[in-house]
């Protein structure tokens, strides 16, 4: 993901970004998002929903400690992967959805998408633009990963 964009995600969700300058062996954010750009949008949304989630918890006195800190945001079998230190069924759901749409929408350029293999065998998630050319692919299912 360009630098710019990840650097808006941090400056509004401070609290669950709090960990990104420790290092490797603490929290995976110090590579930031192993990811493409075309997925901002969905990662800048959830990020600003588990923000909130977040932020009640810290309201209700919830030890600082013990709040939910991203570890790691990466592309994984063509898809979204979002983890968290610790979190509540409501930021799994939201997690959940959100790796489920990453599967629809390009990686690249944030385009509608399709799960495709490379090769027959190296997931992407892109846009027709954004396949390479000469490259064979072909649709995987959703349910292949």
């Amino acid at each position: 993901m360009r630098q710019e964009l990840a650097e808006n995600i941090y400056q509004q969700c401070p609290i669950i970004y709090r960990g990104r300058y420790l290092g490797p062996n603490k929290n995976l954010m110090c590579f930031g998002f192993e990811c493409g750009s075309g997925w901002y949008d969905l990662i800048l949304t959830l990020s600003v929903q588990i923000e909130k989630l977040t932020e009640k918890l810290r309201d209700e006195r919830v030890e600082p400690d013990y709040l939910p800190m991203v570890t790691q945001v990466k592309e994984k079998y063509g898809g979204l992967r979002f983890y968290l230190t610790v979190s509540t069924n409501e930021m799994d759901e939201l997690i959940s959805k959100a790796e489920e749409d990453s599967l629809h929408i390009c990686e690249e350029c944030g385009a509608e998408g399709k799960l495709m293999a490379a090769y027959g065998r190296f997931l992407t998630t892109c846009c027709e633009l954004h396949r390479i050319p000469g490259v064979p692919y072909s649709e995987a299912d959703d349910e292949d990963e």
